[in-house]
């Protein structure tokens, strides 16, 4: 009887994996001195300690392995032979799947913030938000891939849209957001409060940003896909994702509301910088997404 798990062909899988997880991360760093030529990284983090870059850095490595290791259990890498060339193709269109997210983010819903700017000052919520942004479109690309498999040019097309589409929704949750902030805040703008280096703010909006991500999963894994069909794969998406970021919000607002019964979270958070409160909400918001996760995946 063997008390040991681990076989030659897992420790074949475990070393590839190991290998590619290097092979992005050196790619990642590369592109990250690339992005701020005037910011010297290690210099940042060694030598100035700049917290907010060691933050957002973290967070990249977190999900290089986070993908890397998710899409390299889809294959049998005891046939590394074959299933590496298609592995690598798959991560790679995953990494330029979130890229793609956070440019998304960047330009269009965030566009009143710049969060590489706010980093290099040192600005915790800047990288805190930037990484929720990362860790949340990590989420969904993962969810999209597990949903589809992107087998060939086709299913790749369907996975652009509802890609699209999913970060459509994203945004008008952003906006939504940002009408709840400037009610409780005599018409302020959250972004501009960003700024501001409110930690609190920051992570309050990352936590959102994964709840909202591991609801979308929730409502891929829930979801068979129709090869072939492009309307009825986009339209499920869309009609899937709705109900379960509407049954997520409206779980959280319940829970927290017998959680905190008698705490302003808005003030407490958006004007107190109460770390604690915001704490609390990113407790229930991640849990609350996980359920869903677990409840409803096929």
């Amino acid at each position: 009887m063997s008390y040991i798990s681990l076989s030659n062909d897992l420790l074949v899988a475990f070393a590839i994996t190991g290998l590619l997880v290097l092979v992005v991360l050196m790619v990642v760093k590369k592109q990250l001195q690339a992005d701020s030529s005037e910011h010297d990284l290690m210099d940042e983090l060694a030598k100035k300690d700049n917290f907010a870059m060691g933050i957002s850095y973290a967070s990249s490595i977190f999900s290089i392995i986070l993908v890397v290791s998710f899409i390299a259990k889809e294959f049998d890498l005891s046939q590394w032979q074959e299933s590496l060339p298609h592995m690598a193709i798959a991560l790679a269109l995953a990494l330029v799947f979130i890229w793609f997210g956070k440019w998304i983010h960047n330009r269009l819903i965030l566009r009143d913030f710049n969060e590489a700017r706010a980093i290099e000052k040192r600005n915790v919520c800047a990288a805190l938000i930037d990484t929720g942004v990362l860790l949340a479109n990590s989420i969904i690309v993962l969810g999209l891939y597990k949903w589809s498999k992107a087998t060939n040019f086709n299913t790749l097309l369907i996975d652009i849209i509802a890609f699209i589409a999913i970060q459509f929704i994203i945004l008008l949750h952003t906006r939504w957001q940002e009408k709840r902030f400037a009610a409780t805040n005599q018409g302020a703008s959250m972004q501009t409060y960003f700024a501001y280096d409110n930690t609190s703010i920051g992570l309050r909006f990352a936590s959102r940003m994964i709840a909202l991500s591991l609801a979308i999963f929730a409502a891929l894994a829930s979801i068979q896909f129709i090869a072939g069909n492009f309307i009825d794969n986009i339209m499920m998406i869309l009609l899937n994702v709705v109900v379960f970021v509407a049954l997520h919000q409206i779980t959280a607002l319940l829970v927290l509301k017998l959680a905190l019964p008698k705490v302003q979270n808005n003030i407490e958070v958006e004007q107190q910088d109460n770390i604690g409160i915001a704490s609390i909400e990113l407790a229930v918001h991640i849990a609350i997404g996980i359920l869903l996760l677990r409840l409803f995946s096929l």
